[in-house]
């Protein structure tokens, strides 16, 4: 019988939450505004023309309309990132069953709504890994320790982004577990599009997701002791 990782917690939630709070906020406050504007200005007791009314109620509705278009691709963009972070935790779904594998860990309070969410984690004999997830579309190289998409600069460096994460991760967990390992900071794409497949620049890993279980258990490093990790993941636990 095929054995498999202890998993936690559910992928793509936060980005989900997201993405459908960042189309109910524009699209409510036009709403209100609209609300308001017509109790104002109540066109229809005001002696207005028939022509005034409508220009009234076209105007609204235009407002209504570019509120939802401005805020659509801001929600494709999160809708896209959940689901990549759900192809990824299917992929670490494979690991050994000596580790375990955490989605959605928010360092903080408040849950969704508040804290710092970490896509996965993984915690296992080599160590401890946190994974960022991208789902790109076009080439993404790595040149000059930058990585450009289509030969262009994201509009966010994941590598700073990865290796703050880890930061934040080593930060928080230092606090109730002072002896545990180094935090490993892992960038996987979703796909094919890192054109090397697997490259480790400086403390990062960087890998597509047909090679994310190799870029873990093969990484290099010293013995762990096995109970300082499961007080990591009891701690870490309590946070998906």
């Amino acid at each position: 019988m095929e054995e498999h990782p202890t998993i936690l917690g559910s992928p793509g939630e936060r980005a989900r939450f997201s993405g459908l709070l960042r189309a109910a906020l524009p699209l409510g406050a036009m709403l209100v505004l609209c609300g308001y504007a017509l109790g104002a200005l109540n066109p229809w007791q005001a002696g207005m023309s028939t022509a005034a009314k409508g220009a009234i109620v076209l105007l609204l509705a235009a407002g209504i309309f570019f509120a939802t278009a401005a805020t659509q691709g801001r929600v494709n963009a999160f809708f896209k990132g959940a689901r990549g972070e759900e192809h990824v935790a299917g992929v670490l779904a494979t690991l050994p069953a000596a580790y375990t594998v955490l989605h959605g860990v928010v360092l903080g309070q408040g849950g969704l709504w508040r804290g710092r969410n970490v896509d996965h984690i993984v915690v296992g004999p080599t160590g401890i890994t946190i994974i960022e997830t991208k789902n790109w579309r076009g080439r993404v190289s790595l040149a000059a320790g930058r990585l450009t998409v289509n030969d262009t600069d994201p509009t966010r460096s994941p590598i700073n982004q990865v290796r703050a994460e880890a930061r934040n991760l080593a930060e928080w967990l230092a606090k109730s577990v002072p002896d545990a390992p180094p935090i490993r900071p892992l960038i996987c794409f979703v796909g094919d599009s890192f054109d090397e497949g697997l490259r480790v620049i400086d403390e990062i890993t960087i890998c597509n997701s047909a090679r994310l279980v190799e870029a873990i258990v093969s990484a290099p490093g010293t013995k762990f002791d096995k109970n300082i990790l499961n007080r990591v993941v009891e701690r870490l636990a309590q946070q998906v």
